[in-house]
């Protein structure tokens, strides 16, 4: 008798429980392949070479956008972000510390209470642990005065802000100040999105979160944020009428 007829197969039921396994392998090898590289691809739309990253933005409608960040305080602790923003034509009008306009178009303060501060943007807001008026100021002018202008704006969204939802819940200050981070190859005369309008809400935070700190690491190296290395000055403080 021959070699080959002294060895011993699987009988067919076994070759299929085998083959079956083999399969379901092979099936979470390529799975897991997968989804490595479809993981590095996400990662590589997030951020570009330099770490920069990008921030996914959602809609509450169609003129306002939120952008959720996450960052963490020199201890550690965590805290979650919503930045809202209006979409680029509105913004504050140019020299301006209590007037917002649409495109060309300045805003009344009825236009502002029922337009800017919509249901969608009460309700998204009402929600918050806490909220962060922000004021900034685009690249003309002087950098004390633009700075100056930025608080101002900071409060004025502030009033705007609790004249629409009351003052049951806490509200903070920010005033990034004057943007400095000038691209000769990016910008013409309009810098209106130099000075858009912002408000962050505070989702979620590690107790005895220094919220500042948190904030200041979740906006940095964003490239559609303004990230507070392209501003002067990030002054937080509490809001007080």
């Amino acid at each position: 008798m021959t070699e080959y007829q002294d060895q011993t197969y699987p009988e067919p039921r076994q070759r299929s429980l085998l083959d079956t396994f083999v399969g379901a392998m092979i099936l979470l090898f390529t799975l897991g392949v997968f989804g490595s590289v479809a993981w590095d691809a996400y990662l590589s739309t997030d951020k570009d070479k330099t770490g920069v990253r990008r921030i996914f933005a959602k809609r509450w409608n169609d003129r306002t956008l939120v952008f959720p960040i996450e960052g963490t305080d020199r201890q550690g602790r965590r805290a979650l972000f919503d930045v809202v923003v209006l979409t680029k034509n509105y913004g504050w009008v140019r020299g301006s510390t209590t007037e917002l306009e649409k495109d060309d178009r300045r805003l009344s303060p009825e236009e502002i209470q029922g337009e800017v501060l919509a249901p969608q943007l009460r309700e998204g807001l009402g929600s918050a642990r806490g909220l962060i008026a922000v004021g900034l100021a685009s690249q003309e002018g002087e950098v004390a005065r633009e700075e100056q202008r930025g608080g101002l704006r900071a409060i004025r969204i502030a009033q705007w802000v609790q004249d629409a939802l009351g003052d049951s819940i806490p509200m903070w200050t920010l005033n990034l100040g004057r943007y400095v981070d000038p691209c000769a190859e990016c910008e013409d005369t309009d810098t209106s999105w130099q000075r858009p309008f912002i408000v962050i809400a505070v989702r979620q935070a590690d107790d005895g979160t220094h919220i500042s700190e948190a904030l200041a690491d979740a906006m940095s190296g964003t490239s559609n944020l303004p990230a507070p290395s392209r501003y002067s000055a990030f002054a937080f403080a509490k809001y007080q009428r």
